[in-house]
């Protein structure tokens, strides 16, 4: 028996490469899957693989599960000397039997049609030898989750294309050459089977999604008609992005689709080096038609420590980025991986990065160590403070006076984000407060409104804290107000809801910067804000 084994970095991933073999092979082969993740007791996993007796385990290896796989293959072949241990996957592409002591076999490249041949060989008796297999062809790839008792909670991993128009030398798309589409039809029956489901999510693994635009916008709007509660992930190139791909977009429900987009860097010699292509003014133009009427969820990427770029050149990088105000924005780090054109040029750039996955940049000729730490650092900050979404229009207001990476920057040497949430808000304000000149009206009233959308009073550092008194004259506004009532009843307010009285009209500030002075109240209810300016 045959056992496909995949090891997720988390509980709620799938794995497409051991569904896919699996469906391929069963007919034919006696094979069967399991799944588990890098978090569960390695003993428990050696443990139930043994309980099913495989002849053979075949395990699928990623950079995050590298380790872990190093540990399996060697209790595996100490438990049991006789079983024979295959391995696939990205992470094992380059690597030599002589680098895996306890593995028989690794097959490089697109499983599919090796898998299958050497499966034909075992059950056949004849001995396996490697050879070039085409790429497979993406029409006779079976459904990943056909038969599948599926999980609403889990995220879906889905695969329509094949390979990258780009040539990014950090990237392990470049070894392709040209993109393989599965057939548009083929493509929507297996949508509209998870879309009838209800998965919470299904995450395109498309290199570029929209590297042909026609088709990209023909699958996007199939998702807009049949997706009932189903979000949908894809990775797009930001170059490639036009009116007609946006408006696409801009025409769903909110939240239905989320974009990750992949930006790297906005230094011109760094993108020359890095052989991306690009064009600034475009991405710049694209994005902002992007965000002007913005329904989906927009994820930002960057990637510290490539060429040319050194420690002032990424936060320019950054402050862009930042000001586009998409809801995430992810720091990332260089990744050297095996077989890439920029692991080649190592020495070119003077690259030192760790030997053991994931690889990771330390420093190189443009960027210290010193420098990558400060902005590990912010990345904490960054990914705590702006993509938690803790002070949404507290930061607008700051970004105004401040850049966001002076910002970041300033504020990771003086915060701990390894602080409960409670004890940071607090201790982040302190941070604001004493470390930038800023209208102290205007920053207390919009932390003050922040912080209320988000959490509980308590969270309120104390001297924003609401006083007995503005209680008081809150609840007894309450009662006689009557622009709240499509929320709920008084008691009920007052009971669950948060409620603030504010100098000013906060939603009026946020929309064009004007002060109109007064007395506002801000009832913060369940998802609902209501505003009833007091007399």
């Amino acid at each position: 028996m045959i056992l496909l084994v995949a090891i997720n970095s988390k509980y709620i991933h799938t794995n497409l490469a051991v569904r896919y073999l699996y469906q391929l092979c069963k007919e034919k082969y006696p094979c069967e899957y399991i799944e588990f993740n890098i978090n569960q007791p390695l003993q428990d996993v050696l443990y139930e693989i043994l309980s099913k007796k495989p002849e053979y385990v075949a395990i699928s290896t990623y950079i995050w599960n590298r380790s872990y796989v190093e540990k399996l293959v060697e209790g595996l072949k100490k438990a049991r000397k006789d079983i024979k241990i295959i391995l696939g996957g990205p992470e094992v592409y380059f690597d030599s039997l002589e680098e895996w002591k306890f593995v028989d076999l690794i097959i490089r490249g697109e499983g599919e049609y090796p898998f299958l041949d050497l499966c034909e060989h075992i059950v056949t008796g004849r001995r396996y030898i490697q050879k070039e297999y085409p790429p497979f062809d993406l029409s006779k790839l079976p459904f990943a989750y056909k038969d599948e008792s599926l999980d609403t909670s889990r995220i879906y991993y889905y695969e329509s294309s094949r390979g990258c128009p780009f040539r990014c030398s950090y990237c392990l798309s470049s070894i392709e050459k040209g993109v393989r589409f599965a057939p548009l039809e083929k493509v929507f029956e297996e949508l509209d089977y998870l879309f009838k489901k209800q998965v919470r999510l299904i995450k395109f693994v498309d290199r570029t999604f929209n590297a042909n635009k026609e088709r990209s916008i023909k699958i996007i709007e199939f998702c807009k008609q049949k997706s009932q509660a189903t979000q949908v992930h894809f990775e797009i190139d930001p170059t490639l992005l036009d009116d007609d791909f946006i408006d696409a977009i801009n025409t769903s429900e909110d939240n239905l689709f989320r974009l990750e987009i992949g930006l790297q860097s906005f230094n011109p010699q760094t993108l020359d080096a890095i052989d991306r292509f690009y064009d600034i003014d475009r991405i710049d133009k694209n994005l902002k038609k992007l965000m002007e009427n913005k329904k989906a969820i927009v994820h930002l990427d960057l990637i510290a420590g490539l060429p040319y770029e050194d420690f002032l050149s990424f936060k320019r990088s950054l402050n862009k980025t930042i000001l586009y105000f998409a809801d995430e924005v992810q720091l990332g780090f260089l990744k050297m991986l095996k077989g890439t054109k920029i692991r080649e040029e190592a020495t070119k750039y003077n690259y030192e990065f760790f030997k053991d996955p994931p690889y990771e940049v330390i420093s190189n000729s443009f960027i210290s160590f010193e420098e990558i730490y400060k902005l590990k650092k912010m990345e904490d900050l960054i990914d705590k403070v702006y993509n938690r979404q803790y002070l949404y229009f507290t930061l607008r207001y700051i970004f105004q006076k401040v850049s966001p990476s002076e910002f970041f920057e300033k504020l990771s040497s003086k915060v701990d984000c390894n602080l409960n949430t409670r004890e940071f808000v607090k201790e982040l304000y302190r941070a604001i407060k004493d470390n930038f000149v800023l209208d102290k009206v205007i920053l207390k009233s919009l932390f003050r409104f922040d912080i209320l959308r988000r959490f509980p009073e308590e969270f309120l550092p104390e001297e924003l804290a609401v006083s007995k008194e503005e209680k008081e004259r809150i609840k007894q506004a309450i009662y006689q107000a009557t622009e709240y009532q499509d929320i709920g009843e008084p008691k009920e307010i007052i009971r669950r809801g948060r409620a603030c009285i504010f100098e000013f009209d906060i939603e009026r500030f946020i929309e064009d910067n004007s002060i109109e002075k007064g007395d506002f109240l801000y009832i913060f209810f369940e998802e609902k804000i209501k505003k009833i300016k007091l007399q």
